[in-house]
């Protein structure tokens, strides 16, 4: 594995924050966490789509493993130092895309990210219950049939052959659970949508009839078990030109570190008393 064992990685990584003076904290995480946001666009912005995805890959190989191990042991420090490893993974092959930032500014970037997701989720009409990571959108621009669906399930390639077929499926239900809605987008829904393509990293055949967005946060553990267990067709589409798929910041668990740090929930206000 191009990767040390867990174990390994868990003593490399105290003694390096030991000697550098940086505390595994909730307050660590989240800046870390959003830096590796940040990383990512540098990379994509520097290097290419290709760099960006195996990037992405391993981030959330990295969050995989440390969430397995924290699931194995129960030790919550896993917890707080996966999005350190994996922050130290993506500048060690990338050290010009360090990210450094105050916390004010990366506070920032989270807020803004969350304000866009509002937008969108009163625009399209998201249900409270798909607003999370990773959410889809699933979009047609043949005929603006479009799919908004949430969770790490195998659904979203349901969705994706429904909207290639032109097939209007008004819901999308996974083992009882509903994690899809399906509707002909507006055309204030369509500009919105094309918002989202324009502004986010994207990735394949940019004339493709279909496209994928994707919102995620490299420290959700449900995109890494979506990113590790189902991405595999996704990534095939994306190579032979059938979608193009697009990458947006969604802030979800971040948010539980900053709402754990007595310096960051004040800065992140209400967001942390909902």
């Amino acid at each position: 594995s191009q990767y040390l064992t867990l174990q390994q990685q868990y003593v490399q990584l105290l003694n390096t924050v030991s000697k550098c003076g940086v505390s595994v904290t909730a307050e660590s995480a989240f800046i870390f966490g959003v830096e590796n946001w940040l990383g990512l666009v540098c990379i994509y912005n520097r290097y290419g789509e290709n760099a960006a995805l195996n990037a992405i890959n391993n981030i959330y190989t990295i969050a995989y493993d440390y969430l397995y191990n924290y699931e194995e042991t129960g030790n919550t420090t896993y917890l707080l130092l996966y999005p350190i490893v994996q922050y130290r993974n993506l500048t060690s092959s990338y050290p010009d895309c360090v990210a450094i930032g105050s916390i004010q500014n990366l506070t920032n970037t989270v807020m803004n990210a969350l304000s866009s997701i509002d937008t969108a989720a009163h625009v399209l009409n998201i249900p409270s219950n798909l607003l999370g990571t990773p959410m889809f959108i699933i979009f047609n621009r043949a005929n603006n049939i479009t799919y908004v669906l949430a969770g790490a399930s195998p659904v979203v390639y349901d969705a994706v052959n429904y909207a290639e077929e032109g097939r209007l499926v008004s819901t999308i239900t996974y083992q009882s659970e509903l994690l899809g809605i399906g509707f002909r987008a507006s055309p204030t829904q369509v500009g919105l949508i094309n918002e989202l393509i324009s502004s986010g990293l994207g990735f394949g055949n940019p004339r493709a009839s279909l496209v994928v967005i994707e919102f995620l946060d490299p420290t959700c553990p449900f995109c890494a078990i979506f990113q590790v267990e189902y991405s595999g067709p996704l990534r095939e589409m994306i190579s032979n030109g059938t979608i193009y798929y697009v990458v947006q910041y969604f802030p979800t668990h971040v948010l539980f570190y900053g709402c754990s740090s007595q310096t960051i929930a004040p800065m992140l206000g209400p967001i942390c008393q909902g």
